[in-house]
């Protein structure tokens, strides 16, 4: 071959450096992080081309991975020992400890009652919940391998029976989040670490009762030990004619706040009502925890393969329909299902909301699953001892319902609160959902319709079976009407419903 001449020589020399550049931006484009894969990046340049921080919030899970998600777990004694003989428990036991991973939401105080220093706090209108500590080592033995805590149960019996409930938990092996000593420690994810993956769990409340949320320090105010809690401000929406209605109970009240316009926003007895086309509420996220709850939602997923996100919410979109009220709405707020996806555009690989102790729709939303409302899974009617002022605040309920109220037990006063505030089935409907990840994203969610046994004895009601034919296919074609606004199409499969994304 002649040697090139000079010319040419360069020529070539120059199509060789520009080729060469063109592979290193091709190689730098698939491996370098960038401002589209992350929303959280500014610019990719400065982060090490070889540890993308993307990367980090990836779903790192093998495929076939499982995820078990159940929902409010309100257990007040150890169950684990029925499922010898009895067989729709064991079944549901058997779901249980076949998960990779499986997560319930922890609602009640675990502690010795011999020996316990603390005192009880219940709320408004609400009993405290209580259980002796043989339950977190049976809940293990169920298979529960991480739970959520940030709900309105947390503190009934103070800061003393959230730290005890912490350390039967972690006696038991049981990973748990959304309670702290401080803001900084309920906002963090937990970890489990299974053989398969590491798995964390953010956990927050929208609902929860004044005074338990965790607080960080402040100059010279310390921390305080509480939840998670992302605070709302509530706005009814009400008509044009309902507004009128509520500008002339305000001005029969107060006259001297009379004016010639009607108001498109009014505030009465501590209500923010705003015009708009129908009936409902909106709520808006205070910002500081909103920031604070998706940083942790952030980190946990750094941190993690597979990050849950758990909210513990009773709060309804509103409704006009008479069987519905409070938080037995089968529609979940605004605000509830932009959090959602907040939450998953931040790293989650799955919401779950408890609270509403009904089942709710279920969405999937960038190949993970939102679950709005899964219901009960423990709804233990056996809770003792209930404080003084939980009787005392049922004084009337009592007497219009009993001969001796004087005599009344605490199961006369846990069954007439149930039948006020938790009447009829729904809070006995319940399921499982199993959750099959491949490739980073969920590829099928299997859920099995639960009875909690709507109707028997104290002593068998509120543990957990797999429903029978009737009761299962009534619970799945309901969650499919739910659904399917959602763009979710779940088949029914024998007794079983299933999601293929």
């Amino acid at each position: 071959m002649h040697p090139l001449s000079g010319a040419a020589a360069r020529l070539s020399l120059l199509r060789c450096v520009l080729v060469s550049c063109l592979l290193v931006l091709s190689a730098r484009a698939q491996t370098s992080p960038s401002s589209n894969a992350d929303p959280g990046i500014k610019d990719a340049s400065k982060f090490d081309a070889k540890r993308p921080l993307p990367r980090e919030l990836e779903t790192n899970v093998p495929d076939g991975f499982t995820l078990v998600t159940v929902g409010d777990c309100i257990i007040s004694r150890p169950l684990f020992q029925y499922a010898a003989h009895d067989e729709a428990f064991r079944n549901i036991v058997e779901i249980l400890r076949r998960g990779d991973v499986t997560y319930g939401n922890m609602e009640t105080t675990i502690f010795d009652l011999r020996h316990f220093n603390g005192f009880p706090y219940p709320g408004p209108e609400d009993v405290t919940l209580v259980a002796p500590p043989a339950v977190a080592k049976d809940m293990a033995q169920m298979g529960f391998d991480i739970v959520s805590r940030a709900n309105n149960h947390a503190l009934d019996w103070g800061v003393e029976g959230m730290q005890e409930t912490s350390h039967w938990l972690e006696e038991a092996g049981i990973s748990y989040a959304g309670v702290g000593e401080n803001l900084g420690l309920a906002q963090a994810a937990a970890y489990f670490e299974s053989a398969k993956a590491r798995v964390g769990l953010v956990s927050m409340a929208s609902t929860f009762r004044p005074g338990t949320e965790a607080l960080p320090a402040l100059a010279a105010a310390p921390a305080r030990p509480g939840i998670n809690a992302l605070t709302l401000k509530r706005s009814i929406i009400v008509s044009p004619q309902q507004m009128a209605d509520v500008v002339r109970l305000r001005n029969a009240l107060y006259p001297a706040e009379k004016d010639g316009n009607p108001p498109n926003e009014l505030t009465l007895f501590g209500n923010k009502f705003v015009v708009g086309k129908s009936f409902g509420f909106a709520y808006a996220m205070d910002p500081i925890d909103l920031a604070g709850i998706l940083r942790g939602i952030r980190q946990g997923k750094q941190h993690s393969d597979l990050l849950i996100t758990s909210i513990h919410s009773h709060e309804p979109a509103g409704s006009t329909k008479p069987e519905t009220k409070n938080d037995f709405d089968d529609v979940p707020a605004d605000f509830l299902r932009d959090l959602a996806h907040q939450a998953i555009d931040s790293g989650a690989d799955a919401f779950v909301t408890t609270g509403i102790h009904h089942l709710g729709p279920i969405e999937i939303y960038n190949g993970k699953p939102i679950f709005y409302g899964m219901g009960n899974f423990f709804w233990a009617d056996i809770q003792e001892p209930m404080p003084a002022n939980v009787y005392q605040q049922s004084q009337k309920t009592l007497a219009d319902a009993l001969a001796h109220p004087e005599r009344a037990t605490d199961a006369d006063l846990n069954n007439l609160s149930n039948a006020g505030a938790f009447a009829g089935q729904p809070p006995f409907d319940a399921m499982i959902a199993e959750s099959k990840f491949a490739h980073g994203k969920v590829v099928e969610v299997r859920l099995y319709p639960v009875d909690l046994g709507y109707g028997m004895k104290l002593t068998e009601s509120g543990t957990p079976r797999l429903a029978g034919p009737d009761q299962s296919q009534r619970i799945l074609k309901r969650l499919q009407e739910i659904s399917r606004k959602y763009g979710t199409q779940i088949q029914i499969e024998g007794l079983v419903g299933v999601i293929r994304p």
